[in-house]
């Protein structure tokens, strides 16, 4: 069947019928059946084809990166520590130094094409500091940033409470792109009626919603777990903060989270597993 976002159309193609047969034999080792899902395929662009944002049955690894360095090394090498690259561009920075902004070429974007190139799809986050990041110029403009990412790479993540959530998701949905649309709670968990609203909001505007929620104890974690029970049309992907959410990075993909998220080059969060290990424990 087709799914249709906007004016954009994605392709969902069903699983193989032997798809069962294949899990149940642990083709894909480490993980329950979960959920059924399609793989969901960004359309390509005129330009090279960039690296397609695939989500399907087994959850993806996104590796984060916050160094030049990192991005440099994986563009030269066909490194496979993740499924997916996250490009940090809020901790890398958005140009490269003593550089004019005007018509500047962004520091990351060659090392992310080049990321592309080799098969793997980047995801460019330019996080807010009211969500975790280190953004904190005016929101309009990393408009520039993610009109960059929309033209030339797989896919973007823009905050549910931007203030740019319209015009970014508008771009996605010209240029056929993947668009992760996120929410974050560093406070607590909310009730499961206010985090449907929340998925439900973040799915009129992007591809994928993404929620991370403060875990205080299990009353939370069970919360999530029933958010990630619930059938929905659009992938969901749950992470969990605080002392309890390492954890739920390995365990929430097992139950439906599309995406897992670790790092490539330095911790982002406390606690946070390397994609690495993450991939280990979790495609075997």
């Amino acid at each position: 069947m087709d799914w249709i976002v906007g004016q954009s159309q994605l392709t969902v193609r069903p699983l193989p019928p032997d798809a069962n047969e294949k899990l149940s034999r642990g083709a894909r080792k480490g993980f329950p059946s979960g959920p059924r899902r399609g793989i969901i395929c960004g359309m390509s662009g005129a330009q090279k084809e960039p690296g397609k944002f695939t989500l399907g049955d087994t959850p993806r690894v996104v590796g984060s990166v916050s160094q030049e360095g990192t991005l440099a090394r994986l563009a030269a090498r066909a490194e496979r520590d993740c499924d997916i690259v996250e490009v940090r561009v809020d901790l890398i920075g958005p140009y490269a130094p003593h550089s004019p902004r005007a018509g500047a070429e962004p520091v990351w974007f060659k090392h992310a094409q080049a990321i592309e190139a080799r098969g793997l799809p980047v995801v460019v986050t330019v996080r807010l500091a009211t969500e975790g990041g280190k953004w904190k110029q005016p929101d309009e403009l990393r408009l520039p940033l993610f009109e960059e990412a929309m033209r030339h790479l797989a896919a973007a993540d823009i905050e549910l409470r931007s203030p740019i959530l319209e015009p970014v998701s508008a771009m996605a949905r010209e240029h056929g792109r993947a668009l992760i649309v996120s929410h974050h709670d560093f406070g607590r968990t909310p009730p499961l009626e206010e985090l449907r609203v929340i998925v439900d909001k973040a799915s009129r505007y992007g591809t994928v919603a993404k929620i991370a929620t403060m875990i205080r104890n299990e009353d939370d974690l069970a919360i999530l777990r029933a958010l990630l029970a619930e059938r929905r049309h659009t992938p969901l992907c749950v992470l969990g903060m605080g002392p309890m959410g390492p954890q739920t990075r390995i365990d929430f993909p097992k139950l439906g989270s599309c995406l897992t998220y670790g790092y490539l080059d330095t911790p982002i969060a406390p606690g946070q597993a390397s994609a690495r290990e993450l991939m280990r424990q979790l495609h075997g």
